[in-house]
């Protein structure tokens, strides 16, 4: 007897179990943060995207289904649109995996074969194709990357998918001295590639195996790691979906990329399974919501964001945050809008420096230096040689450029070093400001506003690269 209710007990348990985790199974995510409307008009966008437990997009949700959170404190939702994604495209980058083992079959057993049919690289080529096929947005924008010791095979953002299917099926067995898989510094280069874009933007990340990166390698002087791409593409508002192609697949990793960023990570195991993979993918992002709301004005470097979804059978929720603070970073909740006057000033600063920015009359290399008080110093010359060499920028005498007369300068602030004629600039004691944004290390490019102190240094690559065998420091500024 006590037997027949033990079972009844157990029974009545499971039927429980399985009926509360079938009521919350959706699942809402914060797929990405747009605040490039913020110094406008102190409005935030944000796209949630809600799937069901195998994945399926959540259809035609309305505004109350959702509740928006600003550091805690609830915010008006001010407009709520479906199918965003469809009506303004998206701007969409294939990361494809082309590394030695994406030429053994799908179960890795088989490594050397001839036949091109078996091989991850060709199921991964035949899902790419026919998403492409999918794709009939003539506002959608596609790109192509292909990486293994470097990036191998790109294509820019198009909406012309031939040119996409051209150099997918131009992709090639790499030598084994190129087999390795740099797979975090190619992501930090495809949020690079993303980030002149606006509205949604997506890359798709596929990967059979580990970052496993080939020591002093030259297409990658600087290295930044899983956190710096990761962190690059949050401040860019890049979302990032992970494929794991293969049981030895980096699970752990390729998790944690996709839901900082705010997309998802996937396993496959059969590569035939890769076609409505992608498809899903597509499938998911097409439905996203926009929600639109006004920001506080809590001064903040990462401002959290929290959304709670609910319906009659479900409830989740996901936070994220975004990289600034408020227009001017004032702590208060109304705007005093007396600071717009400032607006005007603040537009002739940006179009002053825009003119810094963009100009390029020194054939070599150079650094210009405007200080607190806006006094353009001499052009100082910077080395471009065979061998790898640096100079530290600081308020100490013993910098190889000396600022002078601003305060909030520490000794050696900043140190550039040249290597193949690529500049790097990294902080001695901890972060820099390069173009607004606080950065470990950066790789720089023409009419990068580089702010040491209150004083600011342009970069400027030069229009030719003559090579200095010596370079000397120039005078204090």
């Amino acid at each position: 007897m006590i037997k027949k209710y033990l079972v009844l007990f157990c029974f009545i348990l499971l039927t429980l179990l399985l009926f509360f985790s079938g009521a919350f199974s959706d699942t809402v995510r914060i797929s990405q943060i747009d605040n490039s409307f913020l110094l406008i008009n102190q409005r935030v966008k944000v796209y949630l995207g809600v799937t069901d437990q195998k994945g399926n997009p959540i259809k035609n949700l309305e505004k109350d289904n959702f509740t928006l959170y600003e550091f805690d404190k609830q915010r008006e939702i001010l407009s709520f649109e479906r199918g965003i994604n469809i009506n303004q495209g998206i701007n969409l980058l294939l990361v494809i995996d082309n590394s030695g083992s994406m030429y053994w079959d799908g179960s890795g057993k088989i490594k050397n074969s001839a036949d091109e049919k078996i091989w991850r690289i060709t199921h991964a080529k035949d899902a790419v194709l026919s998403l492409l096929n999918e794709i009939k947005n003539p506002l959608d924008r596609v790109g192509l990357i292909s990486f293994n010791v470097k990036l191998d095979s790109k294509v820019k953002m198009t909406n012309e998918k031939v040119e996409i299917a051209r150099v997918l099926k131009n992709i090639k067995r790499p030598e084994a001295e190129e087999a390795y898989t740099e797979l975090y510094e190619t992501l930090y280069q495809s949020v690079d590639y993303l980030r002149a874009f606006r509205g949604r933007k997506v890359i798709i990340l596929l990967s059979d195996g580990q970052n496993f990166p080939q020591e002093e390698n030259p297409h990658f002087p600087t290295r930044y790691g899983m956190d710096g791409a990761v962190e690059y593409a949050q401040q860019e508002g890049t979302s990032v979906f992970t494929i794991g192609l293969s049981r030895k697949a980096d699970r752990k990793n390729l998790k944690q990329i996709a839901e900082e960023t705010g997309g998802a990570y996937f396993s496959v195991y059969d590569p035939e399974l890769l076609r409505n993979l992608y498809k899903l993918i597509r499938e998911q992002i097409l439905n996203e919501y926009l929600v639109t709301y006004s920001a506080g004005m809590a001064p903040a470097e990462k401002t959290p964001v929290k959304v709670i979804y609910r319906n009659d059978e479900a409830q989740d929720e996901a936070e994220r945050f975004y990289f600034s603070g408020t227009i001017f970073g004032f702590g208060q909740e109304k705007i005093n809008y007396l600071i717009f006057i400032l607006i005007p000033v603040s537009l002739g600063l940006l179009w002053v420096l825009s003119l810094i920015k963009f100009e390029q009359k020194k054939e070599t290399p150079n650094l210009t230096v405007r200080t607190s008080a806006g006094r353009k110093t001499i052009v100082h010359s910077l080395p471009v040689t065979s061998v790898e060499s640096e100079m530290t920028i600081g308020g100490s005498g013993h910098s190889d450029l000396t600022i002078t007369g601003d305060t909030r300068i520490k000794m050696n602030e900043a140190k550039i070093v040249q290597k193949k004629g690529a500049y790097t600039i990294t902080g001695v004691k901890g972060p820099i400001i390069v173009n607004n944004k606080s950065v470990r290390t950066k790789v720089l490019r023409s009419g990068d506003l580089i702010q040491v102190g209150n004083t600011t240094v342009v970069f400027d690559k030069g229009v030719t690269r003559a090579v200095n065998k010596e370079s000397k420091p120039g005078p204090p500024a």
